[in-house]
């Protein structure tokens, strides 16, 4: 095998190991930056919801027990 053949098997592995690496380094960025968006956004659609929905009224058997 000539040294030029050698150089491109040897160019044309190391770009296909460098996409490998990179796809896998993406797929590993959008994991952790989609964790950090879901624990950022988790308490203000928390407060948000607190603020919608209205507060559950006292049953029948609460107000038995309070006296009322």
């Amino acid at each position: 095998m000539s040294k030029r053949s050698h150089f491109w098997i040897l160019f044309i592995a190391s770009v296909i190991i460098s996409g490998l690496i990179i796809t896998v380094f993406v797929k590993a960025l959008k994991v952790v930056l989609m964790v950090i968006l879901v624990l950022a956004l988790a308490p203000i659609i928390y407060f948000l919801l607190r603020l919608l929905v209205p507060k559950g009224r006292k049953d029948d058997a609460d107000k038995l027990d309070s006296g009322e």
